[in-house]
């Protein structure tokens, strides 16, 4: 019986894409059964997380018409909670699986938002009732979570014509995010779900007033659950809504409250602004935490970001306390994603400085990294793990021909200094400045002779290490 029912549901999910209104309508006969089929398999002792997958590819496909019956939706929702919130059986990931799957689209087709925001209300108060702040401290800590998780899940479900809705109810439940997200007992599977849900948010209303709001009242939130707690996925979100926000641009008011709360995490990351103390605290950050960290810097000083990275570069001490210890360290770390942000982080760095508003601030801060940023990058070819991966190459390649651009002498004279020091060859110095300075270089070409670069660089580097221990 149990291969049976998985066997069902699994040709329920095969057939996805015939499974649709015209052919299977909830009122006729087939969709009936269908449904009742569905219902009996997600809420079975055996194969119930393929049931409720199951489930899902039915309520999903049919929602447009189970949302126009009354009857028949609230029937549906009825049984979606007692899967869902009930005594089930069904494991957290299932459950969230129909929330986001099933019930979200179910409800987002009810025809009036009064009826969905009823629809809502009556799952959350059963969720809110079971997650922090408001569940008793004594409640066991994977039920709280699964809780908070299921409750997000819940308020992100809905898609509808009102970008703004989901804010709103995220506005409706900030003491449960704040909770699931910058409480120092926060779980971080919490907070991933929290951040999930915020970050939706804002993207569907963003160039709302109301996404100005909700950002810079999330900021704050988002920085401390990074700074005090050590959260990537905060982290993450903060990142996401400085990509995501269109005010950067020219909103010097927003800029100014994100730029400091970006300065303040940094800070309390980096054990301060003095780049020897941000070194030795970098080695020591989890990794998806400093590779989230530099995500954040270098998304805030994207070009189209100019209020933000003007109030980051007007930061005393900020960013070459970063530029420094990142630069210089990065042929250390086995971390592709860091290299990668750590790279893209300096590649920023050049434009801003050659425009005359930033050049006070920021010529100083690249004037300083230049030949960190050229040795790190020789030492990056020559002994880093991950040099030949093709990310990797190619953010090099973007961070080398935008200095080479910006700074086409001190840049040469920086390259033949740094592969000097490290031993590289007076021959295949001249080679990487020749394809370097090539008027005609582009960056997938660069990265390509970078792999190269690497390859034989890394074989002299080896032969080299292998005399000097003979």
């Amino acid at each position: 019986r149990a291969l049976t029912e998985v066997g069902a549901a699994e040709l329920i999910c095969a057939t996805d894409q015939w499974i649709t209104p015209q052919r299977c309508s909830p009122s006729s006969e087939q969709g009936r059964a269908l449904l009742v089929l569905s219902f009996r398999l997600a809420a079975g002792a055996v194969g119930a997380k393929a049931g409720a997958e199951a489930l899902t590819v039915v309520i999903s496909n049919m929602a447009s018409q189970l949302a126009a019956d009354r009857g028949m939706v609230n029937e549906c929702c009825s049984r979606l909670r007692e899967l869902c919130l009930g005594a089930s059986g069904l494991p957290p990931s299932a459950r969230e699986r129909l929330l986001k799957g099933a019930v979200g689209p179910l409800i987002s087709r009810l025809p009036e938002e009064a009826e969905l925001r009823a629809a809502v209300e009556a799952l959350a108060s059963e969720l809110r009732a079971a997650a922090p702040p408001a569940c008793s401290e004594d409640a066991p800590a994977a039920g709280k979570v699964v809780a908070t998780r299921l409750l997000f899940q819940l308020l992100a479900a809905p898609e509808t014509q009102n970008p703004e809705l989901s804010l709103e109810l995220l506005a409706a439940h900030w003491p449960w995010l704040e909770a699931a997200v910058a409480a120092p007992a926060a779980a971080e599977a919490g907070a991933e779900a929290a951040c999930s849900a915020l970050t939706a948010a804002i993207s569907r209303a963003r160039g709302r007033p109301v996404a100005r709001e909700a950002l810079l009242r999330a900021t704050p939130v988002l920085a401390a659950a990074a700074a005090r707690r050590g959260s990537a996925a905060a982290l993450g979100a903060l990142g996401t809504l400085v990509r995501v926000f269109r005010g950067f641009a020219d909103d010097a008011d927003a800029a100014r409250q994100v730029a400091a709360e970006i300065a303040g995490l940094t800070r309390q990351l980096l054990a301060g602004a003095d780049a020897a103390a941000a070194e030795q605290r970098m080695a020591q950050l989890p990794p998806d935490l400093l590779a989230a960290l530099l995500e954040l810097l270098t998304t805030a000083l994207g070009q189209r970001k100019a209020a933000l990275a003007l109030e980051l570069f007007r930061t005393p001490g900020l960013l070459l306390a970063v530029a420094s210890p990142v630069a210089g360290a990065l042929h250390c770390y086995a971390n592709p994603r860091i290299v990668c942000w750590g790279l893209l982080f300096c590649e920023r760095l050049p434009p801003w400085a050659q425009q005359q508003e930033f050049a006070p601030h920021a010529g100083p801060v690249l004037e300083a990294v230049l030949p960190i940023v050229a040795e790190a990058c020789c030492r990056l070819l020559a002994s880093s793990p991950v040099a030949q991966d093709l990310e990797v190459c190619g953010a090099c390649a973007k961070l080398l021909l935008t200095l080479a651009r910006a700074l086409p002498g001190p840049m040469e004279a920086a390259l033949r200094g740094a592969a000097l020091r490290i031993g590289v060859p007076a021959q295949e110095s001249e080679l990487l400045q020749q394809q370097i300075a090539d008027p005609l270089a582009t960056e997938d070409g660069l990265a390509e002779a970078l792999r190269d670069t690497a390859v034989s660089w890394q074989v002299e580097h080896l032969r080299r290490s292998l005399a000097a221990g003979g």
